[in-house]
């Protein structure tokens, strides 16, 4: 399994974020984000962020991992066609679901947040869990302004609201 950040933020990026902020309170913008600026309008989910984009290349993944980061809605996954009239490797209908696949999944950075809560959660497959731990890891590389925010729901949130929690939080707080 190999994974590849293709697309990330720019300064650039990074400027049209703050003007976007900015103007929704009637300024402009005087100077360069900030690294505490960052960390605000992220830790705060403000819907600027959103102008930030990342993908990734995701290769020799299991089929069914790739069905999990599939159902995120308002990530955009283009996932390797198994219809065995786009490939030869192997017969679809007989296939195991854990064929490796390759896809890029593209996002924002309020999605890809939004997929590090649950998939980061104990109770995500730990395979899926180890695909986005490896997809944070190399944001978080790249662009350090992420590392408070690209972790598991409960610690984002100070609590854990799944239904059968696994008591991750509680073993951390005590």
């Amino acid at each position: 399994m190999e994974i590849e950040l293709i697309k990330a933020p720019t300064d650039a990026d990074w400027m049209l974020v703050k003007r976007a902020a900015l103007e929704t309170v009637g300024k402009s913008v005087k100077t360069a984000p900030s690294m505490e600026w960052k960390k605000s309008i992220l830790e705060a989910r403000h819907s600027p962020i959103r102008l930030l984009q990342f993908a990734f290349e995701l290769r020799d993944i299991p089929s069914w991992v790739s069905v999990h980061l599939a159902r995120h809605v308002h990530a955009m996954p283009f996932v390797r066609s198994q219809r065995n009239d786009r490939q030869s490797d192997y017969d679809r209908n007989a296939a195991r679901q854990d064929t490796p696949v390759n896809m890029i999944w593209a996002m924002n950075a309020e999605e890809l947040c939004v997929i590090a809560n649950k998939r980061l959660c104990n109770l995500a497959a730990k395979e899926t869990r180890d695909v986005v731990k490896m997809m944070c890891q190399l944001v978080i590389i790249n662009h350090p302004e992420f590392a408070d925010v690209l972790v598991p729901a409960c610690q984002y949130n100070g609590k854990c609201h799944e239904m059968r929690p696994c008591g991750k939080l509680e073993r951390v707080q005590s």
